[in-house]
This record gives C-alpha cells, structure tokens and sequence, in this order.
C-alpha cells in the first residue's frame, strides 16, 4: 500500500485494528491509549470521539498537538521496515506507531515502550540541555519554530541561504498556497501538505510526495530520490527551475 493510500484510512478503522491487535495479547485500551497519547499529545476522550468522525489517518497525526520529543528514540523494524530510516516524515510517524503497538502485543513493559531521555541518554545537548541517545541528535533547541523564516534562522549557516533558495522557489511557483510549520518542517499548505523541505547535515531534503517523484522521476538521475524524498545536496547547484515545477505539479494534482 502507497503511503497516500495509508494517510487517507479512516481514524476509527485504524484505532479498532490496534485495538484488536493489542486485545488479542491481552493487552488493554487503556494501554493502546497512552502509548497513542504519549506520541501525538492527543487524549482518551479525543481518540474516542475521533472514532465517529471521517478523520484520515494522516490527518490525526499531521494535527497531532504535542508530538513526544522522545519518539526520536524509536529503532527497530516493524512491519519489514526500519522505523528511523522511513524517509517521509509523515508515514515515520505512523511506523513510530506501529512499532509502539507491535510492543505493546509482544508484551514489552510499559515504562520501556515509552521512551524515557533521562534512562536512555547518551548526548546532552549543550545549548538547551536536552537529552538524546545518539550523539548530535538534530533538533531543535527551545521552542520550535513558528514561521518558515524562523526555521531557516535554527539551521547552521551554510545551510540557510539554500533553504531560502528552495523556499523562494516554492513560493513564487505557488503563491496560493498557504505557508506554515508542519512537523518541524517548512510546508505549503493547501488543505493538505502539498511540499515541505527540511536541512539535512548534506542535502536539503525535498518532499513532494511519492507520486510527484514517481512523474519526475526522468529527470532526478542526477539526485538521489526514494518515495516521496529527493535529496539536493549543497555540493551542487539547487535546480531552482525544476523545483518551482514540483512544487506547482504539487498544487494541481492533490
């Protein structure tokens, strides 16, 4: 199943299928709840009301009001797939999840599945005193960034002037998109993410979606691409053209 299938799912089917899943090891919704709570931010008798709604499954974690910091810390494979290589913020998301709810069956403690910095530790970050289990852990120090100005500001400095670059490009070619923070990253916004962008320690990552790289796909051999990700790196010039035309196949297929 392709990722946009996945984000258009109902909610509520979703939520009964954990449900079962976790029931069937004698697991409780009590459980299931505060694994989901403790991820997005959401509570119980939010996800109970959410089951009566149309709700999609991308939507509930894009609106999601307090991600869990922690959920960085998520590894492993669930589902024939290694969580923290998932390359689409939003589908890593769902697989973080997953793999949350594949613990929760397989009998794992609570107090384990629920990741804690304080025991697991390796790297404080000697700006804002977070704690991270991998050393140099990117992220963001304080409050999160409420503009795409203010997140290009957060970035080191050899990175900025190609994020103003994309986001200049993005924004002429689509002008009627809406700009805002999605994830902790910049996005155009037209009822849905349309494209998003993030600083990588080598690239600047791309996101158009699947079927946007899948249409461009002829003219991305020169950049490394996989799903709905395509990788620019600093080392070469931004293809500012090709980007603006992404972004505005974005606007007029979603």
């Amino acid at each position: 199943m392709n990722n946009d299938k996945v984000f258009q799912m109902n909610f509520g089917k979703v939520y009964g299928l954990l449900l079962d899943k976790a029931a069937r090891k004698g697991r409780t919704k009590a459980e299931v709840d505060e694994v989901i709570c403790w991820l997005t931010g959401y509570n119980s008798e939010q996800l109970e009301a959410f089951r009566s709604t149309d709700l999609g499954y991308g939507d509930f974690f894009r609106r999601a009001p307090q991600p869990n910091p922690n959920r960085e810390l998520i590894k492993g494979v669930v589902c024939g797939v290694r969580v923290e290589e998932v390359e689409d913020p939003l589908m890593r998301e769902i697989r973080y999840l997953d793999k949350l709810i594949d613990e929760l069956a397989k009998g794992r403690p609570m107090e384990k599945i629920l990741r804690g910095q304080e025991k697991t530790a390796m790297w404080v970050c000697p700006k804002c005193g977070r704690s991270f289990k991998n050393r140099e852990q990117g992220h963001y120090c304080g409050k999160p960034p409420a503009t795409i100005e203010e997140y290009i500001a957060a970035q080191p400095e050899e990175a900025q002037d190609y994020l103003r670059q994309v986001n200049a490009a993005i924004k002429a070619s689509i002008p009627e998109a809406k700009e805002k923070i999605s994830w902790s990253m910049p996005s155009y916004w037209k009822g849905r993410n349309l494209i998003q962008f993030a600083a990588s320690k080598r690239h600047i990552g791309l996101y158009p979606g699947p079927e946007a790289v899948e249409a461009f796909a002829g003219r991305l051999t020169e950049y490394k691409f996989n799903k709905g990700t395509i990788q620019l790196p600093y080392s070469k010039p931004l293809p500012l053209e090709l980007i603006a035309e992404i972004a505005v196949w974005c606007a007029e297929n979603n």
